[in-house]
This record gives structure tokens, C-alpha cells and sequence, in this order.
């Protein structure tokens, strides 16, 4: 009987004991080993394809336009009109410089009659060498006053030609500012036209780059052309020498090199500009999944094999993609943290699962369990 009540103590006493907490699972983790290699830098940017020449057009006279004779998107030729302003102010100037230099005519005419008609009596004795040289100035007054109404009549001719707009070159219309009736302002653009016979890349590149551009080779991709073609050589031929007061970006202008016949690049079209650099050290390509951070220090995760503990390793991004990036300052050999990176912390301690990084794809999961 006695035993029997000990048993059941016992059984009771155990019963009332916490249960020890399960053990955490030790998360698991892809590596993948450092293999360095002399890859290129490479740089993306969106850019747009530009003609070369390209010129904004006004009127070098204000007043109301009358007709609008082109339309977007025309072709024009050299000399073309392209609008008109209403022309009968500019008419009524011009009525009024033809008759003043008709009357400073008159004038010059008959003061030089005069100036000889005294020049003839001063041999005489009939009047006085004072009244002659006064006479010979009225006349050469007479003379500077028709040569500047002559001048006036050339400028009213001048502006009532400037009431017409024409193209200054071979082109297509690619902006319109105007319409008719429209009040317009000496000098304002109203027509853009362009020539579209020499294309070129326009992209806007930061800082960090812009002064050190003409080191990058550029290239970009042919309009249309299949994955795998080569592209286009493109050479920098202009470079603002000020950043945009928003974007802090500098306007760059890159030219074609060796366009093959028949290829066509489509004004206004986007395009992407590829600019590539020999790498001055070895580094390695990773998946950019591996990358912590690419703005002030990047880095990455190396794991240990033997005790699985993580540590944060700070390196130098060379280039990136849209799937990889090129980085500079990890051993050869190293395990980094492919997958998942930005979920892990230091304190963790993982389970290393080596995975080549061929291997990799966007769908894998960042911590396997």
C-alpha cells in the first residue's frame, strides 16, 4: 500500500513540471562560392534618340498670325513658308519709307542745284564764300537725310518679309506653338524643325559618372534587332559642362559610329545606352539578391561552413543589372549569402547549402527551413 501511494506521488509531482521548449530549427541558407574574373564595368541608362540639328523657330517681328500652313509631323523643304502674320501694319510702314525717301530725294536734289548754282555766282563776286559753304552744307544734309531714308526702306522691307516664316533647312515639323489668330511675341518659338538625317543618343548621366564618361566605351542596341546582335558603336560628342538645378544629371549626346546602310533610328524613340569599362581589378559576378545595399556602403553576407555564423563584408560595386551586379573586395573562395540576403541579421546562426550560381533563379525563395 505504501508503495503504491509513492508511485502515484511521484506520477503527480511529474505531471506538474513545465515541458522543456522545442529546439529552433537552424535556418538554412544558399552560398555560393567567389569566383573572380576580369569582367567589364558596365553601366545602364535610358536615353532617347535626337537629330542632331534641330532648330525652334519664331517670328523676328510680332503681330497676330493669319495662317498656319504646315501641320506636325510634315516634311518640309529649305525656304518653305510656314506661317504668316497679318501683314497690313508692316504694308503701311513700308507705303510710309517709300514716301519718305521720295521726299528726301526731292530734297537732296534740289539743295544740291543750289550748292552749285552758288558755287557758280562765288566766281563772280555775286555772293559772299560764307553763303556758299552754308548752301553746301544744307546740300550734303540733304544727301545723309535721303541715305537714311534708303536705310528705313530696306528695314520695312526687311520686316515685312520677316511677317513670313520659313524653314531654314530640309526637315520634318516635329513641334507647332500656333494657331491662327493667335497674338505672337518678337523672337517666341512657335515651330520646331528638325533635320533627320543624323541621329543621335541623348541620355542624362549623374554625377558620380559624368566626369569620368569619356573613359566608358557606349554602345546601344539596334532599333529592331534580335537578342544576341551586335549593337551600335556610339561616341561621346557632347557633354553639358552644368548639371540639371532638379535631377543633377548632365545632358550627354552620343553619335553613331559606323550606322549600317539601311538601318533607320526612329526620331524620338527610347533606346538604352551600354557603357563598359575593362575592370581594373579582379571581381566577381553575383546575383543581385546577394547585394545588402547599393548606396552608401554595399555589402554582403559571409557564411562559415564549419560553425554557420554570418558576417556582414562591405565591397565595391563595379556595375549592376537588372539581375546581377559586379562587385570588387571578396577572397576567392568565399561562401556569400546568394538568396535572401536582406532577411538575415548577425545573430543568426544558419545551415550552409552550397549552390552554383548558374543555378540561381528569381523564384527561389530567400530562407529555406
Amino acid at each position: 500500500m505504501k508503495t503504491m501511494l509513492c508511485l502515484l506521488t511521484l506520477l503527480a509531482l511529474a505531471g506538474c513540471s513545465r515541458p522543456q521548449p522545442p529546439v529552433p530549427p537552424v535556418p538554412a541558407v544558399f552560398v555560393s562560392p567567389v569566383h573572380h574574373t576580369d569582367g567589364q564595368r558596365t553601366r545602364s541608362f535610358s536615353g532617347t534618340w535626337r537629330p542632331r540639328i534641330e532648330s525652334e523657330l519664331a517670328f523676328r517681328v510680332g503681330g497676330k498670325v493669319s495662317a498656319r500652313l504646315v501641320e506636325l509631323g510634315q516634311a518640309v523643304r529649305a525656304g518653305q513658308p510656314l506661317a504668316r502674320l497679318d501683314a497690313a501694319d508692316v504694308q503701311l510702314g513700308l507705303d510710309a519709307a517709300t514716301e519718305q525717301l521720295r521726299a528726301a530725294e526731292v530734297d537732296a536734289v534740289q539743295a544740291a542745284s543750289d550748292a552749285a548754282r552758288f558755287k557758280r555766282l562765288v566766281a563772280d563776286g555775286s555772293v559772299g564764300a560764307a553763303d556758299a559753304e552754308r548752301q553746301q552744307a544744307r546740300a550734303d544734309a540733304a544727301a545723309a537725310r535721303r541715305a537714311q531714308a534708303a536705310r528705313q526702306l530696306d528695314l520695312a522691307r526687311n520686316r515685312a518679309a520677316y511677317a513670313v516664316l520659313t524653314s531654314p533647312f530640309d526637315g520634318v515639323v516635329t513641334a507647332l506653338r500656333m494657331e491662327a489668330g493667335q497674338l505672337v511675341a518678337e523672337g517666341q518659338p512657335l515651330v520646331t524643325v528638325a533635320r533627320p538625317g543624323e541621329m543621335e543618343l541623348v541620355a542624362d548621366i549623374p554625377e558620380s559618372l559624368a566626369l569620368q564618361l569619356r573613359q566608358w566605351q557606349a554602345s546601344t542596341a539596334a532599333p529592331g534587332a534580335a537578342e544576341g546582335q551586335p549593337g551600335l558603336a556610339l561616341r561621346l560628342r557632347e557633354l553639358s559642362p552644368t548639371a540639371a538645378i532638379t535631377t543633377r544629371t548632365f545632358r550627354a549626346r552620343f553619335g553613331v559610329v559606323g550606322l549600317p546602310q539601311g538601318t533607320v533610328l526612329p526620331m524620338g524613340a527610347t533606346a538604352e545606352l551600354r557603357l563598359s569599362q575593362a575592370a581594373g581589378a579582379p571581381s566577381a559576378e553575383l546575383p543581385v539578391s546577394a547585394l545588402l545595399s547599393t548606396r552608401q556602403q554595399p555589402a554582403v553576407w559571409l557564411a562559415d561552413e564549419t560553425t554557420g555564423r554570418l558576417t556582414r563584408q562591405p565591397v565595391q560595386l563595379l556595375s549592376q543589372t537588372t539581375g546581377s551586379v559586379r562587385v570588387a573586395g571578396l577572397k576567392e573562395g568565399s561562401l556569400v549569402v546568394t538568396v535572401g540576403a536582406q532577411k538575415l541579421d548577425g545573430q543568426l546562426s544558419v545551415r550552409v547549402l552550397r549552390r552554383p550560381l548558374e543555378a540561381l533563379a528569381p523564384s527561389d525563395v530567400a530562407v529555406q527551413p
